[in-house]
């Protein structure tokens, strides 16, 4: 049980700490929409799909391994709370076309990027 709980534990440090960068990248530059968030939570769903299909047909058979990508680096990657606090951003601000935007180009391309890692994953 402690092995799991550390291995995720790392993984969790190491994709908050790749959002913080990518997010710190992309955010200065958004004048509509929070790119660095968005591009992270669609980057952990992409990442998120290529690894359930190579453990799903067990191309990969450690459950360290999938504890630390799937839930570690993809859990700290990606950012509900986030997303959720920009949409209320959006909101108080009474910027309506970027809120419905943002809400859904995240769900769409969210969505989009995990059967695409699903593919990609396929035809490797």
């Amino acid at each position: 049980m402690y092995k799991e709980f550390l291995v995720i534990f790392l993984g969790g440090g190491v994709g908050s700490c790749l959002r913080y960068v990518l997010s710190s990248w992309l955010n200065p530059l958004a004048s509509f929409l929070p790119w660095g968030t968005l591009s992270a939570n669609v980057l952990a769903c992409f990442i998120l799909g290529m690894t359930a299909y190579f453990f799903q047909h067990r191309f990969f058979q450690s459950e360290l391994l999938r504890l630390f990508i799937m839930v570690g680096v993809c859990g700290g990657f990606s950012t509900f709370s986030t997303f959720s606090s920009e949409l209320w951003s959006f909101w108080k601000n009474e910027q309506w076309t970027s809120l419905f935007a943002y809400m859904l180009v995240s769900l769409l391309l969210c969505h989009l990027f995990l059967l695409l890692g699903m593919f990609v994953a396929k035809i490797l």
